[in-house]
């Protein structure tokens, strides 16, 4: 490490595989309301970091005051496990918070169920409850405008999940049971369960039905469960060391996609509501009494315990280097210390379960049932901010979030509508970081914040009153570790710079001895 103020620049680390390092607060570090400028070279190396993860920050997690650089994979939402996937994010904050605004209600939806950011789009699956009308799947154009892509071509009433795999987008499609909403029965009876690929012409490709060599046929419901419609859900798609998985409630487990309309059974035989990646590892989070079982490879799952006092787990989120998942029906967030072993952080309000769960810019936020309510998690605590669906009746969900355009997203149950939250400034790269090395270069110049990637602007926040954002404080600047997951891949040439680079020296810095 160096320090010197020459040409701005303050510190240089070499960097090195899965590099971690945390710096006592000085001077140097501290970039108060001005300009800086934040440049390496990272890489990663097939599909071996599922996560990438920190890369650098120096954030009061209390003041909410710093800044924030990784590459975040969102991974642990209900059904659709990663809302975002390897997106590189930069955030500044100074305790601000602006209003949610309402984006919008896609078609008739009584039911944002999925939303997933992909190859620069937010995308949203739809719940509809006519005998008429099935799931949709909706593409954000802003504001609160968004573009149908077609309805399921099963004609079930929801898109359940999506996800990008090699490069495509891939829906899980089922037939919901708004009974345990307290929405009545659902009168679409067609049955889903099944995944599909959406070409680029509009096409969507059925890629089969995980499960359905088990299921009983269509057209013969036998048990209570299948004739609700729980027993018919594509969901929870998810991709893990290069490969697709989905959970399919025709038969309890998951499944991994062999091409075509194969899928092959990989246990366990649970009703698993989620998966998550933490640490190069697949989790699944079960609806029911055996907690978070860990995936060993093959069909061998190895059981992590029960959180306490839970019944059902739906969601995760990776913060601080730690696994946190959300409870019901004590709505707790606990924290996972490895082995079999849990410890409960706090009851989230007076809710009753965990819905949703989120990192952005550097803080977790909270989604919750019955009362559709969002919160921030302040250490130990829970700071509510704001109610998203007051809809009149006695169940309500803040179901779905993900981060788009520097904003965290949030969709309901039942009013059908997507809201944007906008806590300080972020510059987030909405398209997944492909493997390999990549130049990144964070810029916070004047009143913009922006990213780049191998020498190209790829990002700007909106704009903001620099006098703002003050970001001194007293906290470590933390190398490869700290606000969500540790850094996973090799990290190189860090620089550190008093000032905003110009386009023409961040081009220069990522080109240099590339021999591009």
């Amino acid at each position: 490490m160096k320090i010197q103020l020459k040409d701005g620049l303050v510190g240089h680390w070499p960097g090195g595989v899965d590099y971690r390092q945390e710096l006592a607060d000085q001077p140097a570090w501290r970039f108060g309301a001005g300009d800086f400028t934040i440049a390496l070279r990272v890489h990663t190396d097939g599909h071996s970091e599922d996560i990438v993860g920190d890369l650098v920050s120096k954030f009061d997690p209390k003041t909410r005051r710093g800044f924030n650089l990784g590459v975040v994979t969102l991974s642990g939402m209900t059904f659709t496990t990663a809302a975002n996937n390897r997106n590189i994010q930069f955030g500044i904050d100074d305790g601000k918070l602006e209003e949610w605004k309402d984006c919008g209600r896609p078609g008739n939806a009584v039911h944002i169920v999925a939303m997933a950011v992909v190859q620069g789009k937010l995308y949203a699956g739809t719940l509809e409850m006519g005998a008429d009308q099935q799931g949709h799947l909706w593409r954000y154009e802003g504001g609160q405008q968004w573009t149908d892509l077609g309805g399921t071509p099963d004609g079930s009433s929801a898109v359940e999940s999506i996800a990008e795999f090699n490069g495509a987008l891939y829906c899980g499609t089922g037939r919901y049971n708004p009974m345990g909403s307290r929405l009545g029965p659902q009168l679409n009876k067609k049955p889903g369960g099944r995944v599909y690929r959406i070409e680029s012409d509009g096409r969507w490709i059925e890629c089969g039905k995980p499960g359905s060599e088990d299921a009983v046929p269509d057209d013969k419901p036998v048990d209570a469960d299948y004739e609700t419609g729980k027993a018919d859900e594509a969901t929870c798609l998810t991709v893990y060391r290069g490969k697709l998985y989905c959970t399919s409630h025709h038969r309890r487990g998951a499944f991994e996609y062999e091409g075509g309309q194969r899928w092959r059974n990989v246990g366990p035989n649970e009703r698993i509501m989620s998966f998550t990646v933490f640490r190069d590892r697949l989790y699944a989070l079960v609806n029911g009494k055996n907690g978070v079982l860990r995936y060993e490879g093959g069909s061998e799952w190895t059981s992590c315990g029960v959180p306490p006092r839970s019944d059902q787990n739906y969601a995760a989120v990776a913060y601080d280097g730690k696994l946190l998942v959300g409870t019901w029906p004590e709505c707790e967030v606990v924290r996972y210390d490895g082995d079999d072993r849990w410890t409960m952080i706090n009851r989230v309000g007076f809710e009753r379960e965990v819905m949703a769960m989120a990192l952005y810019n550097a803080k977790v936020y909270v989604g919750t049932l019955p009362m559709a309510n969002v919160w921030r998690m302040d250490g130990n605590d829970f700071t509510f901010v704001g109610n998203l669906d007051n809809s009149p009746v006695p169940l309500r969900r803040v179901w779905s979030m993900a981060v788009y355009q520097g904003k965290l997203f949030a969709g309901m149950l039942p009013s059908g509508h997507i809201k944007s939250l906008q806590a300080g400034r972020m510059a987030t790269h909405d398209r997944a970081l492909p493997t390999g090395e990549h130049h990144l270069a964070a810029v916070r110049a004047g009143d913009r914040l922006k990213l780049y990637q191998d020498g190209v602007l790829v990002s700007e926040s909106a704009p903001f009153k620099a006098s703002d954002y003050n970001l001194d404080n007293d906290q470590p600047l933390r190398i490869g570790c700290g606000v969500g997951h540790p850094f996973r891949g090799t990290m190189r040439d860090l620089r550190l710079y008093h000032r905003a680079l110009s386009p023409d020296e961040i081009e220069r810095l990522a080109h240099e001895r590339t021999g591009r």
